[in-house]
């Protein structure tokens, strides 16, 4: 029947199989049982331990009983790799000072001009679990200070933003004089060195990043963001409100400040405008990343751990705008939630269930052998 509608080259050994799958199923049940795949696999490996092949069985034997030795001594050494432990190409390691992430590229040494230092540390010290608490008192104590800020949200927000790194590490420094203050704290109140690293590259959330001139082949420099933005809801309306917005760029550096304890990695980007630069059009987010992008220099930077990766699909080769696409990271894997209220137990004593009826354990209704005893 299927050669009267598919020519003959159709009929490969692939086609072929799938006319026995279903008998095979039907006559040996499921595929676990009676798979093969995994010893013929493993049987590769063991033709891979023969060196000699005068004595095969011996080579294995060897080579088998070596690798187990090693694996074992493997485990009870502190920095030596398990072999056989597969890592993960984007899996994050211990590397020293760096708090997350890992480099991909060779580190270069550079100076930051003194408002890109400021508006760096700033950025860290407002993101700061442990400094966070700091920056809602100072909120507050400019707020009682000026009641003229409280009425101004704007304005709020930048006066706190010039007097914040200088008024905590006061608040620092005469709290360490009357209790115990955290290392961290004590570090992040000093501020960074005035030398930091640049990277082209960078791993961190299982996620591979590279700079827009690093990245030639990939597409892997696009970053999105929601943060919460001082917004007003029209041109008249004076009060600004917090709202989530979310943010699309393009990673132009990396950049790592030295705490002297330890390291922290920022992400300098060119943000797309969001007045004029963000649409959406038939379902889609588009972004342009032609103009506009010079509007957020004084403030281009996140922390690494909260970008998220997009792409970027050009509309056409004339146009400026792009069409934004999101992709979860390589090995991960959203996997279905369970709803536990709709999980209702069953109740065993419902079962029709007679012991003393003799059930048989062979399979019927399929061709079988019988066996003498």
């Amino acid at each position: 029947m299927l050669e009267m509608y598919f020519p003959p080259s159709f009929f490969d050994i692939m086609v072929h199989l799938t006319i026995h799958l279903a008998r095979e199923a039907r006559l040996c049940g499921p595929v676990q049982y009676r798979w093969m795949y995994p010893f013929e696999r493993y049987m590769k490996i063991l033709k891979g331990y023969v060196m000699n092949r005068a004595h095969p069985e011996g080579c294995i034997a060897e080579r088998y009983l070596a690798e187990e030795c090693s694996i074992l001594c493997s485990k009870y050494i502190k920095q030596a790799v398990e072999i056989g432990h597969k890592y993960g190409r984007n899996e994050e390691f211990d590397n020293g000072l760096l708090i997350e992430g890992n480099a991909l590229s060779k580190a270069k040494k550079i100076t930051l001009a003194p408002e890109m230092l400021r508006a760096a540390h700033h950025y860290v010290l407002i993101n700061s679990d442990e400094s966070r608490p700091y920056s809602n008192l100072h909120l507050e104590e400019l707020q009682r200070l000026d009641k003229r800020l409280s009425k101004n949200e704007t304005l709020l927000h930048n006066k706190h933003k010039k007097s914040f790194a200088e008024w905590f590490e006061k608040k620092i420094k005469d709290e360490s004089m009357v209790q115990d203050v955290s290392t961290t704290l004590k570090w992040l109140a000093g501020g960074p060195i005035d030398l930091s690293l640049s990277y082209t590259g960078f791993i961190i959330n299982g996620v591979r990043y590279h700079t827009i001139e690093a990245d030639k082949s990939r597409q892997t420099c696009g970053i999105s963001i929601e943060a919460d933005t001082l917004c007003r809801s029209s041109a008249k309306d004076n009060s600004m409100k917090d709202s989530p917005v979310s943010y699309y760029g393009v990673l132009r550096d990396v950049i790592v400040l030295s705490y002297h304890a330890f390291q922290i990695a920022l992400f300098k980007c060119d943000w797309a405008n969001i007045a004029n630069g963000v649409k959406f059009e038939d379902g889609f987010t588009l972004v342009n990343l032609h103009e506009g992008l010079s509007q957020s220099k004084r403030d281009p930077f996140i922390l690494a751990s909260q970008a998220k990766q997009v792409f970027y699909s050009r509309e056409d080769e004339s146009s400026s705008w792009y069409v934004v696409m999101q992709a979860p990271p390589r090995g991960f894997y959203e996997m279905e939630k369970c709803n536990e209220t709709a999980f209702t137990p069953f109740e065993t004593s419902r079962l029709d269930y007679n012991e003393d009826h003799d059930e048989p354990y062979a399979r019927i209704g399929v061709d079988g052998m019988l066996c003498d005893a």
